[in-house]
């Protein structure tokens, strides 16, 4: 029993450190990043991972790990409390907890992924009308909401589809090798 435990927070840090370094792996190829802010977040894939070998819980601890090392990286901007929530917790929380909507069909894993991202997207697309509007319009206006639905859409459909693709290698791959049962 306590080596589990022990055996769990190791892959907690584990996933933690991998979000971050795929994190900046990621900050060093430019055609993933947006010019005002957002990325192809290919981070994600620890994280979802994280989500479907540990358990939805485990996998909202390892995106609170994932959220404070990226804190003290000093890689978060923000402006207050509620744009933080909007662009930061939300989004990493409902990405850790990917493998509470998975149903047991084929493509659980697949359907995790994409509920995730919907919800991710429609975080960020918050955050965006009210925190972010385009220069000259204004918080909530149509056209802060215009924009932040299509800047927000295409990095997160392209970081779900990446997700979609690799994820479900990537956890077929790794319960296929532990000895342990990967699924909780």
């Amino acid at each position: 029993m306590k080596n589990d435990k022990i055996r769990t927070i190791c892959f907690m840090a584990f996933y933690g450190a991998l979000y971050v370094v795929l994190r900046l792996v990621g900050n060093y190829i430019p055609f993933l990043k947006m010019p005002n802010g957002g990325s192809i977040e290919i981070e994600l894939i620890a994280l979802f991972v994280a989500s479907y070998h540990l358990g939805w819980l485990k996998g909202l601890g390892s995106a609170v790990i994932c959220l404070v090392l990226t804190f003290f990286t000093g890689a978060l901007y923000y402006l207050n409390p509620a744009q933080f929530a909007l662009d930061y917790i939300l989004p990493l929380a409902v990405v850790g907890m990917a493998s509470l909507w998975s149903t047991k069909t084929k493509a659980r894993y697949a359907i995790g992924v994409v509920i995730s991202m919907i919800l991710k997207y429609i975080s960020q697309t918050l955050s965006g009308v009210f925190f972010w509007p385009p220069e000259g319009s204004a918080a909530g206006s149509a056209a802060a909401w215009a924009f932040s639905a299509t800047y927000n859409l295409w990095y997160n459909l392209v970081t779900m589809i990446v997700c979609v693709i690799l994820v479900p290698l990537l956890v077929n791959r790794l319960a296929k090798a532990s000895s342990k049962p990967f699924y909780r």
